[in-house]
């Protein structure tokens, strides 16, 4: 879901700076750089509702 800015100041990448936060299309475009090559599925019901204490399979 993409940021949506609230304010001018929100629009500005410069106020992000001042702040020594990178802006948020900055940030965005640095994540896809790093991340962009990971092959990411939709997040399935089991990954929600498995026992955290349960042994793992081979274990």
């Amino acid at each position: 879901m993409p940021w949506t800015p609230r304010s001018p100041a929100h629009r500005d990448p410069e106020q992000w700076r001042r702040r020594g936060l990178l802006p948020p299309a900055e940030l965005d475009a640095l994540v896809r750089a790093r991340l962009g090559w990971l092959a990411v599925e939709d997040p399935a019901y089991a990954d929600f509702s498995t026992d955290p204490t349960a042994a793992l399979p081979g274990e």
